[in-house]
């Protein structure tokens, strides 16, 4: 047997046992509780007749069963004895069966239990052996399950109705097979499974609902293969799963809405299996992730939406699919990336407004497309961004983009990253004022004529061609217009130099002087010497930045 196995052994003695409250039973249950071999634990309980609490039950009186041992409880058997049709509803009034333990190898039987009055409670009790049925229960007021314990095969509580009143596992160990909740409607109370732990046991809460009470599994823990929350009906309450340890199970969201309230999800543990979020309806709502491990294996959140999905300073250790239907932000500021993170759209719509992804440590891949994701949009939306954590953004993407191999895309993002480096550069120097704004100023504008319009950062060679066009016809138009105003000529050296017009000479002499040619046989006088020499300078610099782009384009 293994040692982390818990069981227990029963035995029963002819001896009185008084509870605190005044009841009193013929004989006494001495239950020791092992794991392994190990003795944890041993108490001592009433032993009532199983034939008199039915007998309560048929009468409507309260039921008291707290500190007792009860064995093969069953509301079957009740209405086999009592001639009651199968599935007829059993009225359990202020139902106490606290720090109790229940046994049965056939199976505890709940199954159309009617629980009323003021509460019902199963705190601190034991359920041992077989399955326990609550299926088809209905609760009319609070139903207390904190730090039970189920050692069992099975628990289930399938198409079982709670209307007003809390639904408390607070604390409570499940060491099941199978945890079902399947169909299961929460009503309109608080559900309260913090710091449950759910050991081994495949959970599935599919199709239950979950109505205006705040739900909480916080700091909860599975164990199990299987954790099924499909097509879950959360209501308008908030819903809180932080510091969840959800172990290396298949974790499964897929199709789950959300109505009105705050999701959390902050600092859990996700393992190596598959965790879906596929088609969940978050509505129009926050769902946070923050600081939460996600370890290898798929995380996706494919086709499903949201109003804000934060996952700051997150551990994304396996592919993560972030092609969503439809959402406002998406968060990933300081996140560390270990595999495949795809935003690229496919063949289904993807409307996403703003992605930030500030001081994310990205050792994978990151798939986005600049184009069908519109991703400079996606990151110029950030309403609180600074320039310069803008272009840190861009910056990551530009690199991305490389990585991939998608050259175009990583020539937008570039630019994109120099121009918003710019602006920051430009905001610090007018902050500082005086001379130091009229400085940036200036180099702004240097910056912004010669780096960014005259050839996108050297990223676009037919722009520095054009450029290049542009800088030598302006100053052709100098020497065109100077003559007429001012001590300035193009002269001949020669006799000889061919039957040119005014205009011709200007045109000729701006080439010759850009492309550094200098035949000699004409020659600058006056004002225009000193044009002649800037453009020259600018010629040398443009056939250089032509050079470097259109090298840059060819070798990639």
């Amino acid at each position: 047997m293994s040692t982390k196995t818990i069981h227990y052994l029963t035995k029963i003695i002819d001896e009185n046992f008084h509870t605190e409250d005044g009841r009193n039973y013929n004989q006494t249950a001495i239950i020791e509780k092992y794991k392994g071999q190990s003795k944890l634990s041993t108490k001592r309980l009433g032993v009532p007749s199983l034939r008199e609490v039915y007998e309560q039950i048929y009468e409507g009186s309260n039921i008291n069963l707290s500190h007792c041992y009860i064995k093969d409880f069953s509301l079957k058997e009740y209405r086999t004895q009592f001639n009651l049709p199968d599935g007829i509803s059993v009225q359990l009034i202020s139902f106490q069966a606290d720090h109790s333990f229940f046994e049965s190898e056939y199976g505890t039987d709940f199954s159309y239990a009617n629980f009323g009055g003021q509460s019902s409670s199963f705190a601190y009790t034991t359920f041992y052996l077989g399955r326990v049925n609550f299926n088809y229960t209905r609760c009319a007021t609070s139903l207390n399950f904190n730090h039970s314990e189920f050692n069992l095969e099975e628990l289930s509580l399938k198409f079982a109705e709670f209307e007003e009143g809390d639904i408390r596992f607070s604390g409570a160990v499940f060491n099941c097979t199978d945890v079902l909740f399947t169909n299961t409607n929460f009503g309109k109370g608080n559900v309260n499974f913090r710091q449950a732990n759910f050991g081994e046991s495949h959970v599935s809460f599919q199709y239950a609902r979950f109505d205006n009470g705040d739900v909480s599994f916080d700091k909860s823990k599975f164990r199990g293969e299987f954790i099924d929350f499909r097509k879950v009906e959360f209501g308008n309450g908030k819903t809180d799963f932080k510091r969840v340890d959800f172990g290396d199970g298949n974790i499964n969201f897929s199709e789950s809405d959300f109505k009105v309230g705050k999701i959390s999800f902050r600092s859990s543990l996700f393992g190596t299996g598959k965790k879906k979020f596929e088609n969940v309806d978050f509505g129009d709502n926050d769902v946070y992730f923050d600081g939460t491990v996600f370890k290898e294996g798929l995380l996706c959140f494919k086709n499903s939406t949201f109003k804000l999905l934060s996952l700051t300073d997150c551990n994304l250790g396996g592919h993560s699919d972030f092609r969503v239907k439809k959402g406002d932000f998406i968060d990933l500021s300081d996140s560390v990336i270990k595999d495949v993170v795809d935003f690229h759209a496919g063949t289904s719509d993807m409307y996403l407004k703003t992605l930030k992804i500030e001081g994310i440590k990205n050792m994978g891949k990151l798939f986005i497309s600049w184009k069908k994701n519109n991703a400079f949009h996606l990151i110029q939306s950030q309403k609180l961004s600074s320039f310069e954590s803008k272009a840190n953004q861009f910056h990551i993407l530009k690199e991305s983009f490389h990585q991939n191999g998608k050259f175009n895309s990583e020539d937008s993002a570039y630019v994109a990253f120099k121009r918003y480096e710019m602006a920051a550069e430009r905001k610090q120097g007018n902050e500082l004022g005086g001379l130091h704004k009229l400085k940036t100023e200036i180099f702004h504008f240097f910056k912004w004529l010669v780096f960014d319009k005259a050839g996108l950062f050297a990223t676009a060679p037919l722009r520095v061609f054009v450029s290049m066009i542009v800088v030598l016809t302006f100053f052709s138009l100098l020497y065109i217009v100077l003559p007429f105003f001012v001590d300035a000529a193009i002269l001949p050296s020669v006799q000889h130099t061919g039957e040119l017009s005014h205009v011709g000479t200007a045109f000729y002499h701006s080439a010759i002087t850009f492309f550094t040619i200098g035949y000699g046989d004409f020659f600058p006088s006056g004002h225009i010497r000193w044009l002649s020499a800037a453009e020259g300078w600018a010629g040398v610099f443009l056939m250089s930045y032509f050079t470097v782009a259109f090298v840059r384009k060819i070798l990639r």
